[in-house]
């Protein structure tokens, strides 16, 4: 039997109550956090003994509320009980406030949401990650009905969920309580926030529907006290050295060209990794004499991330010695489309999977997936940002070869995109090192 010790509190005149705290799950029908009823005693032996009893009547009570049966919490005992921080669903004041509402679950609300961003268009890589932390959600919290999810549900939310470990996958047979008594370690606090801006636009669309009144994750987002900056770290030149050391970096063949062409093209352009991978050869423009890159959604699995990614990127010297542009007419003569026809195109990770996973490993491989920094793929994009910053370069001539807005009212609403001939000065300041250099490696020129 659960300590009925717990459940005990005193009054300001020594008088014990019993006070217990509604599960989560339960909430739906008995629709209160708490339930507090006077023991009328002064003695502790007595307030021990009635503790215990009360107790043993309201478990019965839980366990049908949590399979969804109605109850009623007044026949329970003798005397009505003592509710306390009643939730939207009870008829008192808030009633007169606001109109009532549907009883949709939490479940349901997502289901009609996912259904929107559906038809929005929205990559089904962020429906899938929204669509686990929601599962997550309810696991925690249960499937209740979203008007009667309060801050205390949201804090509840927090505390479990910041005591789970980084990746849950494989483990649905195992309970939450599980999960953190065998987890090392936890997830991170951006992570975390993730889950709160995702589930955050769940309830923006539940209160613009009338299923609920109000965002009770507002605010539940951890402060980091870090630079966003140094969440991850850009290449530095003896990490570029070791990448592309010619005693293992990969030689051009035919079976796999993405894994040469994949980091001279992050390392030149600053671009993401899918917006590489799904480039077609008709993407490769000449603009005003400057042979360009066009990073655009042309076709509909080409995707990116919003509509200020679409930009043209003058191709850097570099590039073009070590071939790129044979390379793509060698590719034409064959009758190909695009640039890596040897890459699978996914729903959820379009053409970067297997680069991706492949880059992991070499990196890995180098020994620079280990130790302090998170070095991937995207850690081209922060080495051209860097170098970009470091010389000076304005943010919003930074941000039109990056694909990121200029935030400005007068540029972003006003003005036009830079010309290639502008931009190329720009791609030009991207220097290496001559020990670092692509066009030092002959062999694999030829």
């Amino acid at each position: 039997m659960p300590r009925t010790t717990a459940y005990l509190e005193t009054s300001r005149h020594s008088v014990y109550y019993f006070r217990i705290r509604v599960p989560l799950a339960a909430r739906a029908a008995i629709a209160c956090t708490h339930i507090r009823r006077s023991l009328n005693t002064k003695s502790r032996r007595e307030a021990i003994v009635r503790s215990a009893e009360m107790l043993s009547q309201l478990e019965p009570l839980f366990d049908a509320a949590i399979r969804g049966d109605l109850v009623d919490t007044r026949k329970l005992l003798s005397r009505p009980l003592e509710v306390s921080l009643p939730l939207p669903v009870l008829e008192d004041d808030s009633a007169s406030k606001h109109p009532q509402m549907p009883c949709i679950k939490l479940s349901e609300v997502w289901a009609r949401y996912r259904l929107e961003q559906q038809h929005e268009g929205v990559r089904e890589k962020t429906i899938c990650d929204k669509d686990a932390q929601v599962a997550l959600l309810i696991r925690i919290v249960g499937d209740i009905p979203i008007r009667n999810f309060g801050r205390e549900e949201a804090r509840f939310f927090k505390e479990i969920a910041q005591q789970l470990p980084p990746s849950c996958k494989n483990l649905a047979g195992k309970s939450i309580k599980q999960l953190i008594q065998n987890t090392k370690t936890t997830i991170s606090t951006t992570t975390f926030n993730n889950y709160v801006k995702n589930l955050t636009t769940v309830f923006k669309f539940a209160i613009r529907e009338g299923y609920s009144h109000n965002n009770p994750l507002e605010g539940l987002k951890v402060k980091q006290r870090v630079k966003v900056s140094s969440f991850r770290h850009r290449f530095s030149d003896a990490d570029l050295e070791s990448v592309f050391d010619l005693a293992h970096y990969p030689v051009k063949d035919q079976k796999y060209p993405y894994r040469y062409w994949l980091p001279y093209l992050g390392l030149f352009t600053g671009a993401r990794l899918n917006e590489l991978c799904q480039l077609y050869l008709d993407d490769f423009v000449t603009i005003k004499g400057l042979q360009c890159i066009h990073i655009r959604e042309g076709r509909e699995e080409q995707r990116l991330k919003s509509f200020s990614s679409e930009r043209l990127v003058p191709l850097h010297s570099e590039l073009r010695k070590i071939g790129l542009l044979d390379y793509v007419a060698d590719l034409r003569a064959r009758g190909e489309v695009r640039l890596f026809p040897e890459l699978k195109w996914s729903e959820y990770h379009g053409y970067a999977a297997a680069p991706s996973k492949w880059f992991s490993r070499y990196l890995r491989k180098l020994g620079l997936k280990s130790g302090e920094g998170c070095k991937d793929f995207h850690s081209f994009r922060h080495t051209v940002a860097d170098q970009l910053k470091q010389q000076g370069v304005s943010e919003s001539l930074a941000g039109a070869l990056l694909g990121h807005t200029s935030g400005g009212i007068t540029f972003g609403r006003y003005g036009k995109d830079f010309q290639p001939e502008i931009l190329v000065k720009i791609v030009e300041l991207m220097e290496l090192n001559s020990s670092i250099s692509p066009t030092r490696n002959k062999k694999q020129n030829n």
